[in-house]
């Protein structure tokens, strides 16, 4: 690319609120630099004089809490609730499995009672209970003033339905 003669010198573009900062600070270096000077010094000089005493205060904790995982007393309190919390699980789940055995004993008390309806209705010829559900013949014949005329001897069971 060519140069052009006539072209104006390129100027600074840069934004004035990044210039005004720029100032302040170097206002605020050469107002006060020999404090922030001798503060930096002051701050590395501690720093290095209270490092070694800040390792070893960082070490002892450190130490502490691994003597506290491996301490008898707090491991016999932590195993102690962790039983605890198992005994009273056990607890629970065996009063749920009392309860459902209890409601399965029901429910078979009930089907053998049915059964032994079933066998002395047979004994007494009136024959066995009709494997046809009741629920399907309240959906089959769901007007309420119909006559089951085709089924006569249904028709006075499932009148009062």
């Amino acid at each position: 690319m060519a140069e052009t003669p006539n072209a104006a010198p390129p100027e600074n573009e840069t934004p004035e609120v990044v210039v005004n900062i720029f100032s302040s600070l170097l206002e605020i270096i050469q107002g006060y630099g020999w404090f922030i000077l001798i503060a930096v010094v002051v701050a590395m000089y501690l720093k290095q004089k209270l490092n070694p005493t800040l390792e070893r205060m960082a070490k002892q904790k450190e130490e502490r809490s691994e003597y506290k995982k491996y301490d008898s007393d707090t491991a016999q309190k932590r195993l102690e609730a962790m039983e605890k919390a198992r005994q009273k699980l056990q607890s629970q789940f065996d009063e749920q499995a009392s309860k459902f055995a209890e409601e399965q004993k029901t429910k078979e008390e009930a089907k053998r009672q049915a059964k032994i309806e079933d066998w002395d209705r047979h004994q007494e010829g009136k024959g066995y209970r009709s494997k046809f559900k009741v629920s399907v013949y309240k959906t089959l014949f769901s007007c309420e003033n119909c006559e089951l005329k085709h089924l006569p001897k249904l028709n006075s069971t499932f009148k009062g339905l």
